[in-house]
C-alpha cells in the first residue's frame, strides 16, 4: 500500500483498476507497470473474476502494495469494472486491464501535472500491440468528432471522474459499454480534453476485437439511439461490417511477415 505524504495528499487521488480473469502473465505485467508509476497520489485496486490460473496468488504476492483486491465471480468485464469504480476512492478513475500496460513509469505523474478542473474526462494517445506480428501501431486520440463511428480513445488512455462512473455504470452483458458511455457523456455534455501524450500500450485480441461483427452492430445502435446516426454514417458502418466480417480470417491467413509488413504502416486487419 502506497505512502501519501502530506504533499501528495494535496494532488488528486488517482484510482488504476484492473480486470483479470484468467490472464497470469498479463496480469503481473500490467501489476508491475502500475506499482512503478511515479505518481505520488495513486490507489491500485485489482478486480478478478475468480481465476484458476495462479492470478489469486499472484496478487496476494504483491498484497502488500495492492489497495484493494477481490477474486469471485461476476458477470463479465463490466460488472467487474463497475465494481472497481463502487471500490475506488479516488477522483479520477482509469483502467488498465491485465495484459495492458502504462507507456512510461511517468505517465500518470505526466497526465496530472496540471489539476484539470476544466475536464470530467481527460485522454490521451495510446500504442496498439499486436503480438503475432511484434508490431506496435500508434493510436492518436481524436475528438469528439469521431464518436458517431467509434471511440475517440481507448479506456486504457482515459481518466474519468469516479462520480461520473458511480451515476452512469456500464451496461452489463454488451460488448460496446466503453463506447456507449462515451456517447452517454458525450450526450450530458460532459466536458472531454485531450492531452498531447501517450498514456497505455494496449495488447490486440479484447472482446471488442475478436468480435468486431456484434461490437459494430451495438455501436451502429447505440449512435442511432442518440440520434448520431445519418445515412452516411449508416453506409459507413455497412462497409465496416463487411470488412470485420473477414479482416481476422485474413489476418491469420497471412503470411506472419506479410501481416507484420501491413501492420507496421498503419493498416489494420
Amino acid at each position: 500500500m502506497q505512502v501519501v505524504t502530506s504533499a501528495a495528499a494535496s494532488m488528486p487521488r488517482i484510482s488504476v483498476v484492473t480486470i483479470n480473469r484468467e490472464m497470469r502473465e498479463g496480469l503481473e505485467t500490467t501489476i508491475r507497470s502500475v506499482l512503478a508509476q511515479t505518481y505520488p497520489n495513486l490507489e491500485y485496486l485489482v478486480i478478478d473474476g475468480n481465476s484458476c490460473d495462479g492470478s489469486r496468488a499472484l496478487i496476494k504476492r504483491f498484497g502488500s502494495r495492492i489497495d484493494y483486491w477481490v477474486s469471485e465471480p461476476d458477470s463479465g468485464i463490466y460488472d467487474a469494472m463497475n465494481k472497481g469504480a463502487r471500490a475506488a476512492t479516488g477522483e479520477w478513475v482509469i483502467f488498465m486491464n491485465a495484459g495492458d500496460r502504462f507507456h512510461e513509469n511517468e505517465s500518470v505523474a505526466d497526465v496530472f501535472s496540471e489539476p484539470h478542473l476544466d475536464a470530467d474526462l481527460v485522454y490521451g494517445h495510446s500504442l496498439r500491440c499486436y503480438a503475432r506480428e511484434s508490431v506496435q501501431r500508434f493510436v492518436k486520440a481524436e475528438s469528439l468528432e469521431a464518436l458517431p463511428l467509434r471511440m475517440n480513445c481507448s479506456h486504457q488512455s482515459l481518466f474519468t471522474r469516479r462520480g461520473l462512473l458511480l451515476e452512469n455504470p456500464f451496461s452489463v452483458g454488451m460488448i460496446a459499454s466503453d463506447y456507449e458511455f462515451l456517447v452517454r457523456m458525450y450526450d450530458a455534455r460532459r466536458r472531454f480534453k485531450i492531452v498531447d501524450r501517450t498514456i497505455s500500450v494496449n495488447v490486440n485480441g479484447g472482446v471488442s476485437d475478436v468480435r468486431r461483427l456484434r461490437s459494430l452492430a451495438e455501436r451502429a445502435r447505440i449512435a442511432r439511439r442518440y440520434g448520431l446516426m445519418t445515412p452516411r454514417r449508416a453506409l459507413t458502418y455497412v462497409n465496416m461490417g463487411l470488412r470485420a466480417g473477414f479482416g481476422i480470417r485474413v489476418r491469420r491467413a497471412l503470411p506472419k511477415a506479410l501481416a507484420t509488413w501491413i501492420l507496421a504502416r498503419g493498416s489494420v486487419l
